[in-house]
């Protein structure tokens, strides 16, 4: 089991609003004169935008039913995996049935944000930054209990003051939706984790980038200074040894993205790539519906659709050296780090609570829930002697996109359970956790 201690670590910083391979450093591969990767295809033209789903039912199927990462997977289906995930959180199409509104001030600039009723939605609301909004917690998971997967209806009232916070979301927490079905190795969750570059993600082709000479990623020209010095014709190269489930950042525009195909890679007759034919195509979490537009497509029940993301987003490999970006890739899709079981449990930050003793509420209550992965959301259920559910309850706690515990302290709701404690029903605490495992924490006999 990897060190939570060390994950725990990882400190947040917030995000701008700007539209948000497996190969080491110095390793690089024998390319042929041309090489073109798999174009993506579409069921429909709408590949600039996410989130076209007919029938809500059927994106709800789809997202449920993604596999769980284990280490007999492929490279290949752990990439798959990661890519599936992005999309999957990218294509969550809802209808709200109150309007949303907030502001968020983010680089000096104070930024509105309404959705209205009457509007479908895909992909999880775009923020980040100072302001009521800048908590960054969007996650599918969080929005699951308040959605109605019939009608794809989100019950917004449902969620209450809680509802920025659980709609929230951005460009790396987009895109981290993906690389936390596999992934526990990196810190990585916004901006900040990239000051801890050379230790958490792993470059790809052969750009070098030393700890220490740029100084921290929170720096605007940071990722521009890299490539400043390695070069336009490594860059290039860089680009063209990445894979799908690969990602770029660019520190100049605070932005991730997530390669979702292999690259489309074109050389001259000398081998030498051209910057303007070759092109990626990345999934990616931006602001277009939060702005106002809208696509010449109608739900089933009328309503405009607004996407809040884009699939298969095409640039080329020129776009990308002058945007600033560098390509990454995290432990697990390169066997650097084997691919775990989720688990999750409680106790303190020394000991762990052993399931089965009498526990009383208010020593639960002191206690903390601690995961492998990131921690999505956490249930409450008190069961009678038989099995039955007595009482069952999401306490709505609010993690981070790389959090790996939350105290229980407001989880553990002394007035709806102490009817429940008589020394014969039994209180289980289930976690949801990034890979998309739900695994039970705890179960005890509740005393009285």
């Amino acid at each position: 089991m990897k060190k939570i201690i060390s994950l725990l670590l990882c400190v947040l910083l917030a995000l701008s609003l700007f539209a948000c391979g497996s190969n080491g450093p110095g390793e690089t591969t024998a390319p042929l004169p041309t090489e073109l990767g798999p174009e993506p295809t579409e069921a429909k033209d709408f590949s600039e935008f996410a989130g076209i789903v007919e029938d809500p039912k059927t994106w709800y199927d789809n997202f449920m039913a993604l596999p769980i990462a284990n280490d007999n997977m492929t490279e290949e289906e752990l990439r798959q995996l990661c890519v599936d995930a992005f999309a999957a959180n990218l294509t969550f199409q809802w209808t709200p049935n109150q309007q949303i509104s907030y502001t968020f001030t983010l680089l000096e600039k104070t930024r509105d944000v309404i959705l209205p009723i009457g509007c479908a939605y895909s992909g999880l609301s775009y923020s980040g930054g100072t302001g009521e909004g800048g908590s960054s917690y969007g996650t599918v998971w969080k929005a699951l209990p308040y959605y109605d997967k019939e009608t794809g209806a989100l019950d917004v009232a449902g969620m209450g003051e809680k509802v920025v916070g659980i709609l929230t979301s951005a460009c790396a927490n987009g895109a981290m939706q993906g690389w936390n079905r596999v992934s526990n190795s990196h810190n990585l969750g916004l901006m900040a984790s990239f000051n801890q570059y050379d230790s958490n993600i792993i470059p790809v082709g052969p750009y070098t980038y030393t700890a220490g000479i740029y100084g921290s990623f929170s720096s605007r020209t940071a990722s521009n200074d890299i490539i400043a010095f390695n070069g336009d014709e490594t860059m290039y190269e860089s680009y063209a040894n990445m894979k799908m489930a690969d990602g770029v950042y660019s520190s100049s525009s605070f932005h991730v993205m997530m390669c979702s195909v292999a690259p489309v890679v074109v050389r001259d007759e000398n081998g030498k790539i051209d910057p303007e034919r070759s092109y990626l195509h990345v999934h990616e979490q931006g602001a277009t519906g939060s702005v106002g537009t809208t696509l010449n497509y109608k739900q089933p029940n009328g309503f405009d659709m607004r996407p809040l993301g884009t699939l298969n987003n095409r640039y080329t490999f020129k776009q990308l050296k002058d945007k600033g970006y560098i390509p990454f890739t995290v432990k697990e899709l390169i066997g650097q780090d084997p691919v775990e079981p989720g688990k999750a449990w409680i106790g303190t930050n020394t000991t762990v609570v052993e399931n089965g003793a009498d526990v009383s509420l208010v020593s639960l209550s002191s206690k903390t829930i601690f995961s492998n992965y990131a921690l999505c959301t956490v249930e409450v259920q008190v069961k009678n002697p038989d099995g039955q559910v007595l009482v069952s309850y999401d306490p709505g706690l609010l993690t981070a996109p790389r959090t790996y515990d939350s105290s229980l302290m407001l989880a553990i709701k002394a007035g709806r359970l102490q009817p429940y404690a008589n020394g014969k029903n039994t209180i289980h605490i289930y976690a949801r956790l990034a890979n998309g495992e739900l695994v039970e924490a705890f179960n005890s006999t509740l005393k009285g």
